[in-house]
């Protein structure tokens, strides 16, 4: 199966590779922030607004360049942020991660993954299902909500796709997201921007209300299946 994929699947991909390191983390995907002096927005394809710090993504045949980490140090100082990282498909020359040293900016090369790993692959009879967990800390009455996606096969056995304190099918702006995680394990591939918003056309009133939801296996692949139609 061969997609069309975007930078904006790459981006969905390093979101899910830092929601499962770091499941405590909030993160926001594709946020535009009013600047310092409130006159202007800036594009940020991940944000993690309790430490107010950038994730810069970077899906490109070639490394990148000291140009992208320069560009990166206005929008930090733009957006006074605490700091930033940038994330690549295809790594960062010398002078890049030199900059990037100096400006205290992380640099992590991850490439694009086109056979995301299944626990229990997609056989037809399952669901896929949304749920909210609380993990309350022992001295502390505050409570952080998790999202969790899990696939249950139908016969008993069940795999955990994503959890965190991200994945919130609530905020209307992770809608992709969560269609991304559920759609990567139906077909075994990272799916195309297409795609993806053909699943939401099709379930995105399910995750409006940011109820727990549960979604039948054949509900999906009949959205996959007329996709290629």
């Amino acid at each position: 199966m061969v997609l069309k994929l975007s930078g904006k699947s790459y981006e969905r991909q390093v979101m899910q590779h830092l929601t499962d390191r770091d499941p405590r983390t909030r993160f926001e995907l594709d946020v535009k922030l009013v600047d310092s002096l409130g006159r202007h927005f800036r594009q940020v394809d991940i944000w993690l607004p309790r430490t107010r710090e950038i994730v810069e993504c970077k899906h490109q045949i070639r490394p990148v360049d000291v140009g992208v980490v320069d560009r990166l140090v206005g929008t930090i100082d733009d957006l006074n942020a605490s700091g930033a990282r940038i994330v690549s498909h295809s790594g960062f020359t010398k002078t890049a991660s030199l900059r990037a040293a100096k400006a205290n900016i992380e640099c992590l090369t991850l490439p694009f993954d086109n056979s995301p790993a299944r626990l229990h692959p997609a056989g037809g009879e399952g669901f896929y299902c949304g749920s909210y967990v609380d993990l309350c800390q022992s001295s502390s009455p505050d409570c952080d909500s998790y999202g969790r996606i899990t696939y249950e096969t139908g016969y008993g056995g069940d795999a955990l796709l994503c959890v965190g304190n991200s994945v919130d099918w609530g905020n209307r702006q992770m809608h992709a997201f969560i269609a991304h995680i559920v759609l990567s394990h139906s077909i075994a591939v990272p799916p195309s921007d297409a795609m993806v918003d053909d699943f939401l056309i099709e379930f995105g009133e399910r995750f409006d209300a940011g109820r727990e939801w549960r979604l039948r296996e054949a509900e999906v692949g009949h959205v996959i299946h007329s996709f290629y139609e």
